[in-house]
């Protein structure tokens, strides 16, 4: 199997919760928090903003955030790729609770790397359109960055991202010099 194909049979299932979630009433889909002057609302060391997976417009919950989370996760034995002077090693985890795992580079290089593929994975000014789905195709949030024993690890809400951005962000991290990068 390809990492392509590990990442795709992980995010499945959950894509199918989430565009559920987002279609049974109507709802407000993964909407960026943001300041009454509309500007994305950050916190953080990285200055991060975060979405809501979704907020209905009506009934009892209208107006709330309404968490969507996996429903299943994917048993496998943990896997490793080689990659360069790198290695991307996959275990075990869901789409909307990811943990990623950097080894080998400093806690800088660490949170450029981060701070840039969140960002342009957020979609800041919500320009992406929505898929068959219903859903936009963004990362949802992003953990503070956590020292490990060999390295640094934050947790990422991967909402409705493509594959693509998790192997935008391997090879944006492996690029930057880390020797290892855990998913899961």
């Amino acid at each position: 199997m390809t990492i392509s194909e590990f990442l795709t049979a992980v995010r499945t299932p959950y894509i199918g919760t989430l565009a559920r979630a987002a279609t049974q009433l109507a709802s407000h889909v993964e909407p960026a928090y943001r300041q009454s002057d509309g500007s994305l609302a950050v916190e953080g060391a990285l200055g991060l903003p975060c979405r809501a997976d979704v907020i209905p417009m009506e009934g009892a919950a209208a107006g709330q955030s309404i968490q969507v989370d996996s429903e299943t996760r994917l048993e496998f034995e943990a896997v490793t790729f080689a990659s360069g002077a790198g290695e991307v090693v996959l275990a075990p985890f869901v789409w909307d609770w990811t943990p990623l795992e950097v080894r080998g580079l400093s806690q800088e290089a660490v949170s450029d790397v981060f701070q840039a593929w969140f960002l342009k994975w957020f979609d800041t000014d919500d320009e992406n359109v929505a898929t068959a789905e219903g859903l936009f195709g963004v990362v949802h949030f992003m953990s503070e960055l956590e020292p490990t024993d060999a390295g640094w690890r934050v947790t990422v809400d991967l909402g409705s991202s493509p594959v693509s951005a998790v192997e935008d962000f391997l090879f944006r991290i492996l690029d930057a010099g880390a020797s290892q990068v855990r998913v899961g």
